[in-house]
């Protein structure tokens, strides 16, 4: 893809009606077991003969297999996203055994409950497939869009998702790149922790809002009533959905508030470091897994770094180990226990607040990186974490001591 066009994704609520709704399960279904068969096609070539087949070999045999009438009356694109997906699934299943050894889940055959996007790419003589609100699915129909803002861009993929709440339609779309937001001349350290979400490096700190907490009376109340119904029965079925439904809930919140939060990073800061912190190894501690992956870094990183890039910002990830032990000032590292939240410099008398002087330390190891240089850093740091025996509740790289 060129340097000057970016890829967005527009997604919108879908106003279904039976017809559709029909259509849509009908190829999910079919997208469904053309992914399963595929599946067991690789799992036999490879007892066979040790080899293991590629897309394009399976590709080959659906033209092949489109000769029957069951596989011919649905749409190629979309048979041939099940195939991708399929080959997307083996890829990363043997890039997670080059890097544990061996030890890596095998892609699995879906069941109905697994399978819930179907996606086909979009050709540009076909034009946009929103036209006002309408939207034409082709092979499946047409149905009316809840638009809340205009596409921008070509669209090159419609996905079509079923979640707990309805139907969701996903344009992805190539656009210009936009211009890079004016400079600002400042720069910014984050030390993220469980306690205070994020505390930068000019002393401002940004509240954790622990939406899996909040929500935690209203889910488990629905989860023991999911408990008490009877399997197989109209009324568990209901009970599920409303579970499904509270999660997608936190789910979106926390998307929400990570969007946010970075866009007020990206437009302040022309440079934004953060700590290069190694969340799988710190959600093996039972303690704090479910803390951890409440407050998302990853996915926060994660959007920060694209915003940062579309905006023409820089952004940095330093090596998080020592950042809460080490003094800002004279650079001087001492133990801190994790019940003390105020550093206090032994060697200069420094007094800091515990997260201030990381988010110091942050900025001021990333002055001596650049974004390239700053991707190295992962490699090192995983050797590091395998020398550890606890993670700690403060991500400032204590737990790497």
């Amino acid at each position: 893809m060129a340097a000057d066009i970016i890829t967005k994704t527009f997604e919108f609520k879908l106003r279904t009606n039976k017809k559709f709704v029909a259509a849509c399960e009908a190829e999910l279904e079919h997208s469904r077991q053309i992914y399963n068969a595929a599946l067991q096609e690789r799992i036999e070539c490879y007892k066979l003969t040790g080899k293991s087949l590629s897309f394009v070999e399976q590709s080959r045999h659906l033209t092949e297999a489109r000769t029957l009438p069951d596989v011919k009356a649905h749409l190629r694109t979309i048979q041939s996203d099940a195939l991708e997906r399929l080959d997307e699934a083996f890829k990363a299943f043997f890039k997670r055994c080059a890097k544990r050894q061996g030890q890596a889940g095998f892609p699995r055959f879906r069941g109905k409950d697994r399978y819930h996007t179907l996606s086909q790419k979009y050709e540009v003589q076909r034009g946009c497939p929103l036209k006002g609100d309408k939207l034409i699915v082709p092979g499946i129909g047409s149905v009316r869009v809840r638009l809340s803002r205009e596409i921008e861009g070509r669209v090159k993929q419609l996905r079509i998702t079923r979640r707990a709440d309805g139907w969701f339609v996903l344009l992805v779309c190539d656009l210009a790149k936009p211009e890079p937001l004016p400079k600002t001349g400042q720069s910014i350290g984050v030390d993220v922790g469980l306690t205070t979400f994020a505390t930068l490096s000019n002393g401002e700190k940004i509240e954790n809002p622990r939406h899996l907490k909040a929500a935690e009376k209203k889910l488990t109340k629905r989860q023991r009533q999911l408990s008490r119904k009877r399997k197989g029965s109209a009324n568990r079925l209901r009970a599920r959905q409303r579970v499904a439904r509270t999660h997608l809930h936190v789910a979106r919140c926390r998307k929400d508030f990570h969007h946010k939060t970075a866009k007020q990073l990206v437009t302040c800061f022309d440079r934004i470091a953060v700590e290069a912190l190694n969340v799988r190894g710190m959600v093996k501690n039972h303690h704090l897994a479910k803390a951890i992956s409440d407050v998302g870094w990853s996915r926060f990183f994660t959007i920060t770094k694209a915003k940062a890039e579309n905006a023409g910002r820089e952004f940095v990830k330093v090596p998080a180990a020592y950042t809460s032990q080490t003094c800002s000032r004279c650079g001087h590292r001492q133990k801190m226990p994790l019940h003390v939240r105020q550093f206090v410099c032994e060697k200069c008398g420094l007094e800091i607040c515990r997260d201030v002087n990381g988010s110091h330390n942050v900025l001021a190891s990333s002055q001596k990186l650049t974004p390239v240089e700053s991707d190295s850093t992962r490699g090192n740091r995983n050797k590091r974490v395998k020398k550890t025996k606890s993670v700690s509740t403060d991500a400032g790289g204590d737990f790497l001591s």
